[in-house]
């Protein structure tokens, strides 16, 4: 490895405005409400670094509201079904922060809207991610769909059983290019149909900037959760432009041999990747520089 490999990193790479602002109120809720116990119903946002931070401030992640008798209840960035919404304002003994992305919120309120004026509501995401599920439940069980690519849209869509109108969202992290695929699937199918680019822009904005580093790197480095839907996309997107992509929760996940020999290496992260470990893999880069001269 050379001494001193070129280092970018994404300038849209960390948290977005949806996390920082659910970070940011978790964070603070300790301090606004010392009298009171703070729970998040799941992970404030898909880091674990992160929820461990929180814990130790004393912000307590629960998996059910049940687990819950009175405090502070912080609704996660990823957002919650209107059934679980409605239960909790139902409970007596909590106070509620609503840390809810607006982003995802908007949508929420595009499915309810167009599904109470009987259209079909098509939502491109993964079913079982939180987000997802919260968007169907604000839908009509019988007329609300959520695929992963075009082949998956409902039958019934191209028989001479057609809606007359269709929705189409999706989840605020999916790639546009995915989206146009599923628009352009339904845009022969006769009656009328309105689309709704909910994809947040920044997410948008680092799927580029991604590919942009990953076709003039030598390596790619994408840090973030696991768990993390957006950073997982953008693994995915990076590894099909630089097959020498790698995927890392923390600086510990770094292997010497993935930058060996480069002399470019990229970096981007998950908007729930906070800056501090960004600048640990930054760090643990440069070490493997030094201790592995030319």
């Amino acid at each position: 490895m050379t001494e001193h490999p070129t280092i970018s990193i994404a300038d849209t790479a960390g948290f977005c405005f949806g996390v920082k602002r659910a970070v940011k109120l978790a964070n603070e809720a300790p301090e606004r409400h010392p009298d009171q116990k703070i729970y998040t119903l799941g992970p404030i946002i898909h880091n674990p670094q992160v929820v461990e931070q929180l814990a130790a401030k004393g912000v307590v992640k629960v998996d059910h509201i049940t687990e819950i008798a009175e405090g502070v209840i912080i609704i996660r960035s990823h957002g919650i079904t209107r059934q679980l919404a409605e239960e909790i304002a139902a409970k007596p003994g909590l106070t509620i922060i609503d840390a809810t992305c607006p982003f995802v919120r908007r949508a929420q309120e595009i499915v309810a809207r167009m599904s109470e004026r009987n259209y079909e509501v098509v939502i491109i995401g993964e079913p079982d991610h939180p987000e997802v599920a919260g968007l169907i439940s604000y839908g009509d069980p019988q007329h609300t769909w959520v695929v992963t690519s075009p082949k998956e849209l409902p039958e019934p869509f191209f028989t001479n059983r057609k809606p007359s109108r269709i929705a189409l969202l999706a989840q605020t992290t999916q790639s546009q290019e995915l989206y146009n695929q599923v628009a352009a699937a339904l845009l022969p199918i006769k009656g009328e149909l309105r689309c709704f680019n909910t994809i947040c822009t920044a997410t948008s904005d680092r799927q580029s900037e991604a590919l942009t580093l990953a076709d003039k790197c030598d390596c790619m480095l994408i840090i973030g959760g696991r768990n993390s839907a957006n950073t997982n996309r953008l693994y995915e997107l990076s590894k099909a432009s630089q097959p020498n992509s790698h995927h890392i929760e923390t600086a510990r996940d770094l292997r010497p041999e993935w930058v060996a020999g480069c002399t470019s290496i990229g970096i981007s992260a998950g908007a729930s990747t906070p800056q501090w470990l960004i600048d640990e893999v930054v760090r643990k880069i440069e070490e493997l520089g030094e201790n592995h001269p030319v």
